[in-house]
């Protein structure tokens, strides 16, 4: 049983406990699940929490558009499980991805749809909802524009939502339609691109595009060059994919999420409490980025802080109890350099809102590895360096 089976096979079985009650399936892990307006199609995603946590469980893992009926607890759409970027993951280190040929296809930006069966006409959901505004246009595209009546009810088509009120970061123009990425049937079968070919032409779906490239050696020049696109999506024999991103395409992204050493200390100031929640709003290649920027701030600023108490409670205690003339003269003599920082501590004051105020976020060191770009690990470990 692979890791789809066993999260599909807890899923079920909770569906024959739960029904629909939408609240009970939490106790699974990081996930949430909608009622479909007809009462029973329950559809399953994973939360922001399992994301930032990054444990994946098969049941998050699988929760990615998963459609259940729960009166039958039987699948009603199979999406792809979630799949990583290149080197996140053990699986999608270099050295373990499979031997063999590859099928790579272009990475579109837009929403993943998921094609069901809802008891009246086929529709498209997205990954967690049945009425949100993405699920609702596609939805309409797809029984205005393809003749789906003849669609096999144990296929489900996985396509990228694009039209111009769905932009992402690239940025189509006028483009729009149900661009199909993939296919699976409900015993888990993966359709290959020739496969997919055949589906597209007989149901009119424009197809993501398939680049001619042999090997991951090939492709991962192009992600410092390429513009206008997300990236690509490397599928291997028996469906396991991997995500690259071009450089491009992580730049832009990073100044929309306003990833920044700067924002990352501001979050800090407001409230440490609130770090998790900014980083959960993040996309996921970038929250490791985050945790590695606010960790390296703290602890410069720990430092800081200990050095300064050290100095507060050693050489100066004897001037500190002596008078506060007698303080001032030692630390002008001295240290006049932390005097704000001294005199704060002299006068009971919390000093590390003042030092993450002023440390110089531009010159921190992080440790190798955790907070280097995406690009920059896939172009360690595919070259090395």
């Amino acid at each position: 049983m692979d890791v789809s089976d066993a999260g599909i096979a807890v899923i079920l079985d909770a569906a024959r406990r739960f029904g629909p009650d939408v609240a009970a399936y939490r106790q699974l892990g990081g996930i949430t699940a909608r009622l479909h307006p007809n009462g029973e199609l329950l559809i399953f995603n994973y939360t922001p929490q399992a994301t930032y946590a990054g444990l994946w469980s098969p049941v998050e893992r699988i929760s990615r558009g998963l459609i259940i009926q729960w009166p039958t607890a039987r699948v009603a759409a199979l999406p792809f499980p979630k799949f990583f970027n290149l080197n996140e993951r053990p699986e999608t280190r270099v050295e373990a991805l499979p031997a063999g040929s590859i099928e790579v296809t272009a990475k579109l930006d837009g929403s993943l749809g998921v094609s069901y069966w809802d008891g009246t006409q086929f529709a498209v959901a997205t990954r967690g909802s049945f009425t949100g505004p993405q699920a609702l246009w596609a939805t309409a595209r797809l029984n205005a524009q393809h003749p789906v009546a003849a669609l096999p009810r144990d296929l489900t088509l996985l396509f990228e939502v694009i039209y111009p009120a769905n932009r992402v970061v690239v940025n189509y123009g006028a483009t729009e339609g149900l661009f199909l990425i993939g296919a699976r049937r409900l015993d888990g079968y993966d359709l290959p691109h020739a496969e997919l070919a055949e589906i597209a032409g007989r149901f009119a779906f424009p197809l993501v595009p398939l680049e001619q490239v042999a090997h991951l050696a090939e492709l991962l020049p192009l992600v410092a060059s390429h513009t206008g696109i997300e990236g690509w999506v490397v599928r291997y024999p028996g469906g396991l994919r991997v995500k690259i991103k071009t450089a491009e395409y992580l730049r832009l992204h990073r100044l929309l999420t306003n990833l920044t050493p700067e924002r990352v200390r501001e979050v800090l100031l407001a409230d440490t409490g609130a770090l998790a929640s900014f980083i959960m709003e993040l996309p996921d290649e970038f929250q490791r980025e985050a945790q590695a920027l606010a960790d390296a701030i703290l602890a410069r600023v720990a430092a800081d802080e200990a050095r300064l108490r050290a100095i507060f409670a050693g050489p100066l205690a004897p001037a500190a109890q002596e008078s506060r003339k007698a303080f001032a003269l030692a630390v002008m003599a001295q240290y006049q350099a932390d005097a704000k920082y001294l005199f704060a501590l002299l006068d009971g004051k919390a000093i590390r809102p003042l030092l993450l105020r002023a440390l110089d976020v531009t010159t921190l060191a992080l440790p190798p590895g955790t907070g280097e770009s995406l690009w920059a690990r896939q172009q360690r470990i595919v070259f090395g360096g």
